[in-house]
């Protein structure tokens, strides 16, 4: 954030939509995703005036797996268009950033590795 006076200039990040019963490329999990927007603004006296620099990102809840839009397909999905993975590009694959995630011997779905019992299910890890 950058602030002189009665202006300045901050990033922001706005939720636009979740989408439902996903099934997640990376882990095959069923899931939800969202669609986060990222952008930079201007402001004065804190109200925003002009925006520039957006970015649009799909983050998956069961893994954490993050696609980046770009530009024209972002403005699509921000319209209401459904996902569509092959348009979108993997900047992050979930769990802190590597590929490891634990799998639940009962129903077979991904997850942190950190929790104790499955989220899907229920069963003890």
């Amino acid at each position: 954030m950058f602030f002189i006076g009665i202006f300045g200039i901050e990033d922001k990040e706005k939720e636009l939509r979740e989408y439902a019963n996903i099934v997640c490329p990376n882990c095959g999990g069923y899931s939800r995703a969202v669609l986060t927007q990222y952008y930079t603004y201007f402001h004065i006296f804190f109200i925003p005036t002009f925006r520039w620099n957006k970015r649009w990102y799909v983050r998956l809840r069961c893994c954490g797996t993050v696609y980046e839009a770009d530009d024209e397909y972002g403005k699509e999905l921000e319209a209401g268009a459904p996902l569509d993975f092959s348009r979108l590009n993997k900047v992050h694959t979930g769990f802190g950033g590597g590929e490891y995630y634990a799998t639940c011997k009962n129903c077979g779905s991904a997850f942190d590795p950190s929790f104790a019992y499955c989220p899907h299910c229920g069963t003890k890890r």
